[in-house]
């Protein structure tokens, strides 16, 4: 179960680099083209910038694939996260039999 966890993490890393990764991309993409994007956001200035990204996609000829990981590495970044907090306990207990000893 320990090694379950452990992926859990480098999961949950993964994905949060790729979806930091992706969503700069598509921000400097939109500033690139002169559109006014917040560098500060909160949620609903995220949900429009994706709007906006993918309404200008189309319209520009961007690819549209950034978008979509994005929300899967998001997706993938919670359930990992969630997965690991729960089951932490098992790790720790892991860690504390080999190390002790």
């Amino acid at each position: 179960m320990a090694t379950v966890v452990v992926a859990a993490i480098v999961v949950c890393i993964a994905s949060a680099s790729i979806g930091n990764v992706l969503h700069f991309q598509m921000k400097f993409r939109l500033v690139g083209a002169g559109l006014p994007v917040k560098w500060f956001m909160m949620p609903l200035d995220d949900f429009r910038m994706w709007r906006t990204y993918m309404n200008e996609a189309h319209a520009r000829q961007w690819p549209v694939w950034p978008f979509y990981v994005y929300r899967v590495s998001l997706v993938l970044f919670a359930i990992s996260g969630i997965f690991v907090v729960f089951n932490i306990d098992k790790l720790s207990a892991l860690l504390r039999s080999r190390f002790t000893h």
